[in-house]
């Protein structure tokens, strides 16, 4: 190596020095009414003995950040978590240093993570330049692109959660409402893959194109006169007896009323923004059906050992191309872009994913300082 490389090298490890009194970017709940987040610089966060602190290189904009942002997902009333709180679940970039119970051969790996929504008095999520994360939940991803590794979490391994969820309750198959989001897309492949029935609840026509297009075989349009009764049927005849919900309100009670004796519709979100209503008693009572919450996160597929078998299965997957997981981006964005896209992500929602690069333009700054190779001199004879 010579003098120019090693320059430039000495350069790159000086960007990965961090100290906890030093500041970085960051996206935050603003505390303004007239806002929903800011950038603000804020101390780096602190590791603790089982943290990473990891350099952020892509974080995603899911509609569950969206609703955080705004105080109404994640984190419960009976959690007072201390300003500055940083929206964002997951996301990839580089492990600069970790606590003393961390691996030592985790320290300047590439990694996707995920942080921890359950409640501290400091919130660190993904949208700044740095994040810390448990170890446990911190993966290796090699020289796969960080634009790939940042929407491990909330899409795919959910999927994985479902089909879990389905093995441990003895169901056929899945009901799945909101089935033309990125997630929606990401099931109908899987459920393909693994032989698994699955019924799509969709509400345009273009939805249900696109859907049976991407080889689903089973796609109803919840705006449908006939939709109770063909799901109610179809449900039937399929052996299926479980559905996960995301949109709510009143769609929540007619999935109820419609699915199989002893069903359980399971609400991971709420997309209609509004009260669940219209669930008859006389179905709970009377059929045995039940009426939950699915959070991943408090899943058994959430557990250290098993999100690290699911993770390798993704993994393995985008090494191989991607045919399942590899997500498609719609738009890459700078933390002073936040105020725009924290809802004018939905946009480009059915182009794929917006994501946050908070180191982007720090590396383009450093690529130019990459001493450009020479080219050799032919000899003449």
């Amino acid at each position: 190596i010579n003098a120019e490389y090693m320059g430039f090298i000495i350069r790159e490890i000086a960007q990965q020095m961090v100290e906890p009194s030093m500041l970085m970017k960051a996206v935050v709940r603003s505390s303004d009414a007239a806002k929903i987040v800011e950038v603000k610089e804020v101390p780096i966060p602190v590791c603790g003995p089982n943290d990473v602190l990891i350099k952020v290189e892509a974080s995603p904009i899911n509609p569950s950040d969206e609703y955080f942002s705004k105080g109404t997902y994640g984190l419960t009333h009976q959690i007072i978590v201390k300003p500055p709180i940083i929206p964002g679940f997951e996301g990839s970039g580089v492990v600069v240093k970790g606590g003393e119970s961390v691996p030592k051969e985790l320290i300047n790996q590439r990694v996707t993570f995920c942080t921890d929504p359950h409640g501290k008095e400091k919130w660190s999520g993904a949208w700044a330049q740095f994040v810390t994360s448990d170890y446990r939940y911190c993966f290796p991803t090699g020289d796969l692109p960080f634009e790939q590794t940042c929407c491990f979490f909330v899409n795919p391994l959910t999927v994985l959660a479902f089909l879990q969820e389905m093995s441990l309750r003895g169901s056929k198959g899945i009901v799945h409402t909101a089935a033309a989001s990125q997630l929606g897309k990401i099931l109908v492949k899987v459920c393909l893959k693994k032989s698994v029935e699955l019924i799509n609840i969709v509400r345009k026509p273009e939805q249900e194109k696109m859907l049976k297009e991407l080889g689903a075989k089973y796609v109803l349009n919840q705006t449908d006169p006939n939709f109770a009764k063909d799901l109610r049927g179809l449900a039937e005849k399929l052996g299926i007896t479980l559905c996960f919900d995301a949109v709510g309100g009143s769609l929540t009670g007619q999935l109820v009323s419609a699915m199989p004796p002893k069903s359980s519709v399971l609400v991971y979100g709420s997309l209609a923004l509004s009260l669940i209503d219209q669930v008859n008693p006389a179905e709970l009572l009377f059929y045995g059906k039940k009426l939950e919450g699915f959070w991943m996160k408090n899943s058994p597929i959430f557990q250290p050992k098993e999100v690290k078998e699911a993770t390798e299965y993704i993994l393995s997957d985008l090494r191989a191309g991607g045919a399942l997981f590899k997500p498609t981006i719609a738009k890459q964005i700078k933390l002073e872009e936040c105020a725009t896209y924290i809802t004018g992500y939905k946009k480009f929602a059915s182009e794929g994913k917006t994501i946050f690069r908070p180191n982007l333009a720090q590396r383009l700054i450093l690529s130019l300082h990459l001493p450009k190779k020479k080219k050799k001199k032919k000899k003449k004879y």
